[in-house]
Formats: structure tokens, C-alpha cells, sequence
């Protein structure tokens, strides 16, 4: 055998001492754990209404791993439009014509391929439905299939249509093979659905859980860790579903209370991840029903809430009194807006114009059964009014009856009702309009505003936001602040929210353009 020249010799050596230090590198960290079968979100409310195209509550929580829409809103991003079923837009120089290029290879999980008709279907049938957010769609004044990968939108008038298209609500792309309307609303509300995300409902039982299944055939692929199903579980006892995620039964939770996430803290077993949020809490006054009906009476109930407290005890930092409707972060936020402060003396004074110099009557707040901030919100500021003389008459309740108290004879309905608001797509329009414009069938207008003036000063700030945009924020501030004079609602709190996540999760990342979301996709466990 010939013996190797030294400059091989040397070579070879390298390479040996390269191949044990890559093999001892390799194996000093451990090797990658299974991942849990099953993910679990301990969530605290019920979802009313699994209709894609009418869902309005919080079924997005569901909805977003089971559809998907046209553009992700990246909120944490630079350049926040991200291609999701679409993969490129363009538009007019006008912004009345928007085109839509769309991602090939991709199938609904009943087998449908993909399309610019199933573009055209979905939202035409969400915009004919009129319900929930098919508001967002207004714009839209025809809408062309130019090939099967290419869908054209026609407007009546300019919007940014791509952050439409993004909205966490009524903008997500269905099947067109779904039974046709109205039996598909009863369709969905079983379970069923025909969308195009990573996860399928392999089982749900209202106001209990959903059951998520992976979609084998989802355009993405599953080539990184994952789990094989996901529980969305309704737990409304928040020392319940704390307990189900110290006691690894739960993976996720949300909403618990100042004294638990300081218990937390310290706890090596859960991450608690602050989640920047769009998301705040009001309560409407009904302007239709005696005494709220009362502008005096209003600013008087407006300053005996005790706004610093409620934070206080409710939310240990993790929020800020609002400043009006929109909340901080989003643009169209105002920091120097008026607001009520917690001023006793205030609310006496107006009282006594009022004609209630002692106060002497019952009003009623309704509160979403499970919600245990709206429940230390409302007791703490029935304290409050006691000392006035009024009576606050706290009724917890569903959603779906909480609602349809509200959507009915606005005299015969609750004078306050605390929910959140956050935002459907990322724009001022969306608090405006849907809080406090005039409406011939009450969705979320619980103030029961009607004024003709208001509802050209949001429309038109909407008009302007593809074109003028500075215009545009004067126009929503205004209209904040004639809402806020005329004490419309309360404005109590604006979420900077948290995610309880077991520290076995890997991979989690927090949207506040889609608030409470968890993107399963992507997101893995170890397994206990």
C-alpha cells in the first residue's frame, strides 16, 4: 500500500477530529421530545355561531385554524400584509380596482380545489347575508373571475382592500360546494364547515368544545413537529382553568385574574406571555330607556365608575384607562381625548340637574356569564353608585341570551352592557361603526345611537383612509369626541392581554391583529 502523502495525511486527520467534534456536539444537547398528540386551550367563553360568514363573537378562536383568508395581518410586522390564500395584489392608481393573484395547489377539506369562484362565492354570499362583519365587504361593488388564479374587485369607492381581505371576521374563504343558504347556517352550527386551513371540526358540542383534527392534505405540509389534534375547551371557572394547565390537562388558557397571575409568576411550569392588544372594554348606555335616556345621567354614571380601581384589581398593569372608543396602539388612538375620571362630587352635581338629587332608582348591567373581570368590574362600581343612592342590578348571562335581550325592544332592554370590542380588520372604522352608527336592526349598537350627522362623519373618515389619510384621523377624532361629550357609553379599559402557556409548549407566537387567537399550525408540545 502506498503511503499517503503528509498534505492528505493531514487532510484526513482534519476531517476524523471534524466528524467527532460534529458527533459530540450533535449528542450534547438532547434530542428533540415527541410531540403531545393532543393540544388543549382552556378557553372561558362559549362560541354562539360557527357560520364563517356570520360569526361575529369569539369563533375566530376556532375559525382561524379551520379557514383562512386571502391576506394575514401581521401586526408585529413592518410590512404587516402578508399573502396567505392570495399570494400578490395590485391596484388601480385610482384604488377603485384591486387584483388578487391566488396560491396554487391548494384544496378545501372536502376536496375542492381552490379558485378565484370560491373567492367570488364567499364573499358575495357573506356580503348578501349581511350579518356579522359583512360590513367590511361595502366597498365592493363587483367582483370579476378573471382566470381560475386571478380574482378582480371593483369598488365604489377607494379602501384598502388587502386589509379588508385580512379581517379575523366575515373575510374568510368557504367552499362554494357548503349547502346553499339559508340551510347552510344550520349546517355549520353542527359542526361542519368547508374550509381550506390546517385543522378540520372533527367534533363540536355547543358551549362545551370543539375537537380539531389535522388536515392531511393541507397545502403547507406537516413536516415540522406537530400535534395531530387540537381541544378548544369552554372552562368559564378561571381557578378551574388555571388548575387544568398547572395540572398539564390544559396547554393554553387566557383571562385570569390579577392574584393568579402573580401566583404564576414565578412558576417554572407556565410562560405568561403579554400579548399586546387592540382589544378594550365598554359598556354602552341604552339612550332609549329612562333614566340612561338622560345626557346628565349618563355623564353622571360616566364619572361614579372608578376606572383606576377596576384596573387595579382586575388587571395588575396589564391595561390602561381607555381614551375614547379606539384602543392604544391602534392608529386613530388619541391620547388627549376628554375622559371621565372617577369624581363622586361630579356625579352628585349632575344628578341633582338631572332631577335625581339622591339618586332613587334601579338600573340594570348585563355581563357575559364566566367572565370574571366584567363580574369584579360590576361589582366594584355598584359600590360606587350605592353611595349615590342607585342601584345597580348585576345579571350575569350567556352570550346568545345576554345578546338577545339587547337586540330587541331597546325599552325593555339593559341600561349598561359590559363586552369587548376589538378589531375585525385593523381600522377606526371598525369601533366606530359598529359601536355607535345608526343601524335598522341592532348588531352591536347597544348605545341605540342614532344620529344621521355622526354616521356621516364615520363614513366619511372610512372614504378617506385610501386616500387622505391624515383627513381621515381628524374626522374619526371628532367623531370620538362627540360620542365621548355625549356619554354614549362607558369607556373603561384598554387590554394589554396574557397568555398562560405551558412550558412544555414550543414555538407559540401572539397576533393582536387576531385577538386570543393561538395559530395552531406550527405550535407543538412535549409530551408529560
Amino acid at each position: 500500500m502506498r503511503k499517503l502523502p503528509r498534505i492528505a495525511l493531514v487532510a484526513l486527520v482534519v476531517v476524523v477530529i471534524a466528524a467527532v467534534a460534529a458527533v459530540a456536539w450533535m449528542y450534547s444537547f438532547p434530542p428533540t421530545p415527541p410531540a403531545k398528540k393532543v393540544l388543549v386551550f382552556a378557553y372561558p367563553t362559549d362560541f354562539p355561531d360557527l357560520d364563517p360568514s356570520v360569526a361575529f363573537e369569539n369563533e375566530h378562536v376556532i375559525l382561524s385554524n379551520v379557514y383562512e383568508a386571502l391576506v394575514y395581518y401581521d401586526a408585529k410586522s413592518k410590512d404587516p400584509l402578508q399573502p396567505w390564500l392570495a399570494t400578490s395584489w395590485t391596484s388601480s392608481s385610482d384604488g377603485l380596482t384591486w387584483t388578487f393573484k391566488l396560491r396554487e395547489g391548494v384544496k378545501f377539506h372536502d376536496d375542492t380545489r381552490f379558485t378565484a369562484d370560491a373567492v367570488k362565492f364567499s364573499v358575495e354570499r357573506t356580503k348578501k347575508l349581511g350579518l356579522g362583519a359583512a360590513f367590511i365587504w361595502d366597498p365592493i361593488k363587483e367582483i370579476t373571475v378573471v382566470d381560475e388564479k386571478t380574482v378582480q374587485f371593483k369598488l365604489a369607492y377607494p379602501a384598502p382592500l388587502p386589509q379588508i381581505a385580512s379581517s379575523a371576521y366575515g373575510a374568510w374563504i368557504i367552499s362554494p360546494k357548503v349547502p346553499s343558504d339559508p340551510a347552510a347556517h344550520d349546517w355549520f352550527n353542527k359542526g361542519l364547515e368547508g374550509g381550506t386551513g390546517p385543522y378540520v371540526i372533527e367534533r363540536y358540542e355547543r358551549g362545551a368544545e370543539v375537537v380539531l383534527a389535522k388536515f392531511n392534505g393541507y397545502w403547507k405540509g406537516w413536516n415540522l413537529p406537530h400535534s395531530e389534534k387540537v381541544v378548544i375547551r369552554t372552562i368559564r371557572d378561571p381557578t378551574v382553568r388555571l388548575q387544568a394547565v398547572k395540572a398539564g390537562e390544559a396547554d393554553f388558557t387566557v383571562e385570569l385574574t390579577r392574584e393568579q397571575l402573580k401566583i404564576l409568576k414565578d412558576d417554572r411550569a407556565v410562560q405568561l406571555i403579554p400579548s399586546p392588544s387592540f382589544r378594550n372594554l365598554v359598556g354602552p348606555f341604552n339612550t332609549m330607556r329612562s333614566p340612561t335616556d338622560n345626557l346628565q345621567v349618563r355623564q353622571a354614571l360616566s364619572y361614579a365608575f372608578p376606572y383606576q380601581k377596576v384596573i387595579d384589581a382586575v388587571w395588575a398593569g396589564y391595561a390602561s384607562q381607555s381614551r375614547g372608543p379606539i384602543p392604544k396602539g391602534m392608529f386613530g388612538y388619541s391620547s388627549d381625548l376628554p375622559q371621565y375620571t372617577y369624581d363622586l362630587e361630579k356625579a352628585r352635581d349632575l344628578l341633582r340637574k338631572a332631577g335625581y338629587p339622591s339618586g332613587g332608582f334601579t338600573i340594570t348591567l348585563t355581563y357575559t356569564s364566566g367572565d370574571l373581570y366584567e363580574k369584579m368590574t360590576a361589582e366594584l362600581y355598584k359600590a360606587e353608585l350605592t353611595k349615590l343612592g342607585i342601584e345597580l342590578d348585576i345579571r350575569e348571562m350567556t352570550t346568545r341570551a345576554k345578546y338577545a335581550l339587547a337586540r330587541g325592544d331597546p325599552k325593555q332592554a339593559q341600561h349598561i352592557l359590559l363586552f369587548y370590542w376589538w378589531p375585525t380588520f385593523i381600522t377606526p372604522y371598525d369601533f366606530m361603526f359598529n359601536l355607535f352608527h345608526s343601524e335598522e336592526k341592532v348588531i352591536f349598537n347597544f348605545s341605540y345611537n342614532d344620529d344621521p350627522d355622526l354616521d356621516k362623519l364615520i363614513d366619511g373618515a372610512y372614504k378617506l383612509e385610501g386616500t387622505n389619510l391624515q383627513e381621515s384621523l381628524k374626522m374619526y377624532r371628532n367623531a370620538q369626541e362627540d360620542v365621548v361629550n355625549r356619554a354614549l357609553s362607558l369607556y373603561i379599559w384598554d387590554q394589554e392581554g396574557v397568555f398562560v402557556v405551558s412550558s412544555k409548549v414550543h414555538n407559540f407566537a401572539d397576533n393582536p391583529a387576531y385577538t386570543q387567537v393561538v395559530f395552531f399550525y406550527g405550535i407543538w408540545s412535549e409530551q408529560a
